[in-house]
């Protein structure tokens, strides 16, 4: 169903339907994956969805800049400003390599005298 969003327009090109443009097949969309409240009205909204993809993508690894692009940010700032808490590893990950590169490497022979 996700062809309801992107169909191409305007002589073959894909563009971002309007939220009145795509209304209809959105709700139809929700009925027929069964993902509706009980008295049948939309228990997601287009925007709710995109801030889904957004944390599920950045949550499973992928980079920050490609899913700033996918959201079609103006600014990578934005994505970071809404969605950086979701990329605690950077964090460990920035640390480590400062870690390793602020302390000297321990030698083979620092390694053979410790253990003696």
């Amino acid at each position: 169903m996700l062809e309801v969003f992107f169909a191409p327009r305007d002589r073959g090109k894909g563009v971002m339907p309007t939220a009145t443009a795509y209304a209809y097949h959105f709700r139809k969309a929700q009925i027929v994956a069964g993902i509706t409240k009980p008295d049948g009205t939309a228990k997601y909204t287009p925007h709710s969805l995109r801030h889904f993809f957004a944390s599920t993508a950045l949550a499973n690894g992928v980079p920050i800049h490609e899913v700033s692009r996918w959201l079609d940010h103006k600014s990578i700032k934005t994505t970071v400003d809404i969605y950086g808490h979701l990329v605690p590893e950077a964090w460990d990950r920035c640390r480590d390599v400062m870690q390793n590169a602020m302390c000297p490497a321990v030698t083979e022979s620092q390694a053979s005298a410790s253990a003696a």
